[in-house]
């Protein structure tokens, strides 16, 4: 049953109902997500509840189709897929939509309880264990090396460069925003170390992107790097920074 659910689902997401394929960003995206659920239902703060894994497997793979009938309908561009977050109304657009695509291939009580899933995941506390999870496997996504992919597509569609990108960053950690935001965005502490390590292979990737963005810059840098305690020249303190410019 997963196995045709997957082969549904990546055929609803990467065809527009015109039948014009496309961009396969929302499918690349959403099987990430749908694989984070199940990583997220095991988890030991969840052992003693009973998790809906096919509902929830449904909700994550068609979570975020409301993009593509939206752009079908001429409402958002290609370039600009997952480049915000998702709306509510996108999420009941997923939802009625998942219930017409996958009549049939499950149980009625399954399909029903996978649109609850997605039309309450954007909620802050879902009452639906699923919902919540779902959430939890969406914040996981936003934070990796795999997340470059959709950062860049943002600079790309903003008319920034990679080095703008690794600037943005380099802000973010001087402000210490992705510690703060992992601290506010999931709820179970297998989940945060989890994303924590995810944080670390995306700092280690930007630093790398960094070296070949700026190699005299990264030159420079290693044959005037500071004595112990000393400021470098030019470095930018966090009270320097205007907040708006973070991101």
């Amino acid at each position: 049953m997963s196995d045709q659910l997957r082969a549904k689902a990546r055929a609803d997401l990467c065809i527009l109902p015109d039948g014009k394929p496309i961009d396969c960003v929302i499918w690349e995206h959403s099987e990430r997500v749908a694989g984070l659920t199940q990583i997220i239902a095991a988890v030991p703060e969840l052992a003693n509840h009973v998790i809906d894994r096919l509902a929830l497997t449904a909700a994550a793979l068609y979570h975020d189709a409301g993009w593509l009938l939206q752009l079908a309908a001429g409402q958002v561009r290609e370039r600009d897929l997952l480049l915000r977050r998702t709306t509510d109304r996108q999420r009941d657009l997923a939802a009625d939509w998942l219930q017409q695509r996958l009549e049939g291939l499950l149980p009625a009580g399954t399909v029903q309880q996978a649109a609850r899933i997605v039309r309450t995941c954007n909620q802050r506390s879902p009452a639906i264990l699923e919902a919540r999870i779902l959430a939890e496997a969406e914040n996981l996504d936003q934070v990796g090396p795999q997340a470059i992919f959709l950062m860049v597509r943002r600079q790309m569609a903003e008319g920034r460069t990679l080095s703008d990108m690794v600037a943005a960053w380099r802000r973010q950690e001087q402000y210490e925003f992705w510690p703060a935001w992992i601290k506010e965005c999931f709820r179970f502490p297998s989940t945060r170390i989890i994303a924590e390590h995810r944080c670390q292979a995306m700092s280690r990737f930007m630093a790398d992107l960094e070296q070949v963005c700026q190699p005299m810059a990264s030159a420079g840098a290693a044959k005037s790097a500071p004595q112990a305690g000393a400021r470098p020249v030019g470095e930018t303190r966090a009270a320097d920074v205007d907040p708006k410019l973070i991101g």
